[in-house]
């Protein structure tokens, strides 16, 4: 069996084999949003790029990086179809690109966006800090109705659409794809931004009608950090590749221009191939299939943890983005879980744990809409055990109740 082939069937003794050839650390990373643990596949891929004295060859580099990067858009053309994808670091490097782009395109006039209250820092700060930009937040109701959204859109006449596939706040799953038809409807010109940051690895990026969707290689694809991939519409190619500085590593890449020029690690592109093949490997579906089953059992499992502690907290439903006592199903779920702590602030547990090798993520803010947060997000990674799983529950319980 090669070292990224899939277990020979979809049992608990596959998963387990997955994660002792792949995962085979002691800590527990429920994280994944944030840095997903690097399959072991793919650090020995990055490790295995410099073989042969590359670090004193520097036309070796450039070769060997070369062949990477296109192994790189093979393997993502297979897995999600023939929209050109540009190479590129991480979600939020790539989004400093596009605002800026952006803000050239349009200028000299304001630049006008609509996007949620749910948005990361990575994907919005950019266009905060231009000049003469203009940043709007849809209520949260219109989040889930692409026609209330299109009359934001027509009486605000924004130049940019920027949503979340998934919001990294709460896990809702917005109908990108049909509010950026039901956009354009009333604003053709408009700009359409995904940012698939948080899907990429659990279901196909929304692709549909975008001029730009952007995603990293370092969250559920189990990637190195620093690595991503942005697809491009023929518009976004054309129009918004001006200013593009040095040689491209691949000039013969219908996104050359938005990927990264001249010296760089290019051992990156090596683990990203790995992270993708890997990927492939072990089926789209199944991983899917596996998170969504562990994320279920897990917020079962935390939800009665809390119930006998007492511990006052409220589920955020992935279609909805409501909050409900009770965990949502496994059919809603796409491998996190997001718990809301009314009357408590979890950031002390989650210190507590992340010391004690448990890593969740805490998100303590107040949204744009003006909504309260204060949540903790477990993502579940599909190579997981029910029995690391079951150990870190109870210390989570016992840390949100004050136990040493």
């Amino acid at each position: 069996m090669s070292e990224t082939a899939p277990p020979p069937a979809d049992g608990r003794s596959a998963w387990a084999s997955l994660r002792a050839r792949e995962f085979p650390g002691a800590r527990i990373n429920l994280n994944a949003g944030t840095l997903g643990t690097p399959a072991r596949s793919v650090r020995a891929a990055v490790r295995g790029f410099w073989a042969g004295g590359l670090r004193a060859w520097p036309i070796g580099q450039y070769q060997r990086g070369r062949a990477e990067l296109r192994r790189v858009h093979a393997l993502a053309g297979a897995l999600w179809g023939p929209t050109p994808v540009a190479v590129t670091g991480g979600a939020s490097e790539a989004m400093t690109r596009l605002s800026l782009a952006l803000r050239a395109r349009l200028a000299p006039g304001p630049l006008r966006v609509l996007t949620s209250g749910h948005e990361h820092a990575g994907g919005l700060r950019g266009f905060l800090r231009l000049p003469g930009c203009e940043v709007h937040h849809a209520p949260d109701d219109a989040l889930a109705d692409p026609t209330a959204l299109a009359a934001l859109v027509d009486a605000l006449r924004p130049d940019v659409l920027l949503l979340s596939q998934i919001t990294y706040t709460t896990g809702q799953v917005l109908p990108v794809s049909r509010h950026v038809a039901a956009a354009r409807a009333v604003r053709p010109g408009l700009w359409a931004i995904v940012d698939a940051a948080q899907a990429l690895g659990l279901v196909p990026p929304a692709l549909a009608g975008a001029d730009a969707v952007v995603a990293s290689g370092h969250k559920w694809l189990f990637g190195p950090p620093g690595s991503g991939l942005v697809w491009l519409s023929e518009r976004a190619r054309v129009e918004l590749a001006a200013g593009a500085a040095g040689e491209p590593l691949d000039p013969e890449s219908p996104c050359a221009a938005f990927e990264r020029a001249g010296g760089h690690d290019f051992s990156v592109h090596a683990g990203l191939a790995a992270a993708l093949a890997l990927h492939a490997a072990l089926g789209p579906a199944a991983v899917l299939a596996r998170s969504r089953a562990r994320a279920a059992w897990f917020a079962a499992g935390l939800h009665a943890r809390l119930c006998d502690r007492g511990i006052d907290h409220a589920f955020f439903d992935p279609t909805t983005g409501a909050l409900g006592r009770d965990p949502p199903p496994a059919e809603r779920l796409l491998g996190a879980v997001h718990v809301q702590f009314p009357a408590l602030d979890p950031y002390p547990a989650y210190a507590a744990l992340d010391a004690a090798g448990i890593h969740l993520k805490c998100i303590k803010d107040t949204r744009p809409t003006g909504a309260r947060l204060a949540l903790l997000r477990a993502c579940l990674p599909c190579y997981e055990s029910r029995g690391r799983l079951g150990r870190a529950l109870d210390r989570i319980a016992a840390a949100l109740a004050g136990a040493p």
